[in-house]
């Protein structure tokens, strides 16, 4: 089985997906899967998702198997297949 990433709100509307799946050969770090979507998506992941210090930015959720990473090892989350990455990107309103 593999790693399953769902993206929610504008990320399935800009890139017309709601999502990817990817095989893996060893456990990953959630920094490592936004490499690998921006290498699939033009660098999109890490301007949406990362401030310039590559701490997540605000407004930003990021779920593994429904838990947020921030109460886990941020960036450093491990993650392999048969996990379950979801994406929010940050959002505004008013």
């Amino acid at each position: 089985m593999a790693l399953k990433v769902k993206f929610y709100s504008l990320f399935r509307i800009n890139l017309k997906s709601s999502g990817t799946e990817y095989e893996l050969d060893n456990e990953i770090t959630i920094a490592e899967l936004i490499e690998k979507l921006d290498q699939e998506y033009d660098g999109y992941f890490t301007q949406k998702l990362l401030e310039e210090d590559r701490s997540i930015s605000a407004g930003a959720i990021i779920l593994v198997n429904g838990h947020n990473v921030l109460h886990l090892d941020q960036l450093k989350t491990k993650i392999s297949n048969q996990d379950i990455v979801t994406l929010f990107p940050p959002s505004a309103g008013g």
